[in-house]
């Protein structure tokens, strides 16, 4: 399957800011296709996935869904806190810090994060092994 995904966003440099210090990261490059309103992440659209944030085509103001999230996977645990960390230091809020929870496997390790238009991101690696990795 190919895909994309588009977020809205109200302020584009800022969302740019934002989720190039993210996927800078998770080593996803910026797509070709650029233009003033929109702007994308990832391998190339033929052969992969891509992200985008643009400016919505109605006009109206961008809003974030209750229950709408992006899960981006990592491949360690110190990429997810490498995720975590810059979403915040570039307008991102916190929604959970990187670390596992009860609700999911033990060896599923995960943060969140509110990119700065309020959109919900998570970044996960699995098969963590807190003996090799105790994190921060």
């Amino acid at each position: 399957m190919h895909l994309y995904t588009t977020y809205g966003t109200n302020n584009l440099p800022q969302a740019i800011r934002f989720y190039d210090a993210i996927f800078a990261v998770l080593e996803q490059p910026r797509l070709p296709g650029w233009t003033e309103n929109r702007a994308g992440w990832g391998t190339n659209p033929e052969a992969g996935t891509g992200f985008w944030v643009c400016t919505p085509f109605d006009g109206n103001a961008a809003s974030a869904g209750n229950g709408t999230m992006l899960a981006f996977p990592a491949r360690s645990a110190e990429q997810v806190r490498q995720f975590h960390a810059a979403g915040l230091r570039h307008g991102g809020a916190d929604e959970g810090k990187p670390g596992i929870r009860d609700y999911y496997a033990p060896d599923f390790y995960v943060a969140y994060l509110r990119d700065p238009d309020g959109n919900k991101l998570s970044c996960f690696y699995y098969h963590y092994d807190p003996a090799k990795d105790p994190g921060d």
